[in-house]
C-alpha cells in the first residue's frame, strides 16, 4: 500500500530493509537491517503481463491467450555519502545539507557493505540471499534484490570513492501461502489455468472453479474446444472470470 510517509516527532520516516530467512516472511532475521542516508526522491515499478502468441504456420496472425501475471519489480535508488558533510538528511529528497563542522559518519566501502549484507551477500546457512521488506512510511514491498548497480561519483586523491549511487532492483517473492492469502486463488473472480488430468470432463471441471457446471459450454468456446467430451490429459485449459462468461 502506497501511502503518505508516516511521521515520528515531526521527522519523515527514513527507507528501511528488513531482512528474513525466506519469502514466508515469518522468521526476522534484521528488522533494521539497512537505513537509507537520504531517502530517494522516489521509486519506480516495472509490471509484466504474459500471453502465449504462438500462431500456426501460415497463419496471417495469432489469438494472444493469457498465460500470467510475472512478479512487479521495484527499482529504488540509495545514495551513499562518505565526505563526512552530507547529513542524514530528515526529507525525502537526494541533495546534501552542507554543515560548517564535520560529524562522525560512515564510508562509503562500509555503507556499500552493509547494503551487500542485507540484501544481496550469499547466506552459507539458507543457501541464499536473505528475502527482504523495503519500507518507506505506509509503503511496503517484500521480494529478494534481482540486480545493483552502483555509479561512483566523487573520489578522494587517493581514488578512495567518497560518494555513490546504488541503483536497485526488487523482485517481488512471497511464499505460495501469502499468494493464497494474497488473491484468495480460489475466487471465482479470478482467471485460472488448469492442467488436464485424467477423468477429467469440462463440466467437473468448471463446477471446481465456478461452483456450477453450467458455464461448461462457454469454457469450451474460449478455449476453442471442438470436441470437449475428449479433453487430452496433459493439456491447459483457461478459466476466465465468472462476470466475462455470464
Amino acid at each position: 500500500m502506497i501511502g503518505e510517509l508516516k511521521k515520528t516527532g515531526g521527522e519523515i520516516l527514513k527507507v528501511k530493509i528488513g531482512t528474513y530467512k525466506d519469502n514466508g516472511f515469518e522468521s526476522v532475521i534484521d528488522s533494521d537491517a539497512f537505513e537509507a542516508l537520504i531517502n530517494p526522491t522516489g521509486f519506480s515499478f516495472t509490471s509484466k503481463i504474459e500471453y502465449n502468441t504462438t500462431q500456426e504456420q501460415g497463419a496471417p496472425g495469432s489469438n494472444p491467450k493469457f498465460t500470467k501475471v510475472s512478479p512487479q519489480a521495484l527499482q529504488m535508488e540509495f545514495l551513499f555519502d562518505g565526505t563526512g558533510v552530507t547529513e542524514a538528511y530528515k526529507g525525502n529528497k537526494l541533495i546534501n545539507v552542507i554543515k560548517k563542522n564535520k560529524f562522525s559518519h560512515k564510508t562509503v566501502k562500509e555503507q556499500l557493505k552493509r547494503f551487500y549484507e542485507a540484501t544481496g551477500e550469499f547466506k552459507g546457512s539458507f543457501h541464499k540471499p536473505y528475502s527482504v521488506i523495503v519500507i518507506w512510511g505506509e509503503f511496503e514491498f517484500k521480494g529478494t534484490l534481482t540486480e545493483f548497480t552502483i555509479d561512483y561519483k566523487m573520489f578522494n586523491k587517493d581514488g578512495t570513492p567518497l560518494r555513490a549511487i546504488g541503483k536497485a532492483t526488487f523482485l517481488e517473492g512471497i511464499s505460495q501461502e501469502l499468494i493464497a492469502q494474497k488473491v484468495k486463488k480460489s475466487s471465482p473472480d479470478l482467471t485460472h489455468k488448469r492442467t488436464v488430468q485424467d477423468g477429467d470432463t469440462l463440466p467437473l471441471m468448471t463446477e471446481k472453479i465456478y461452483g456450477d457446471s453450467k458455464y461448461y459450454l462457454e469454457v469450451a468456446k474460449i478455449n476453442g474446444l471442438i470436441n470437449f467430451r475428449q479433453l487430452k490429459p496433459g493439456s491447459e485449459l483457461y478459466f476466465p472470470p465468472i462476470e466475462k462468461i455470464s
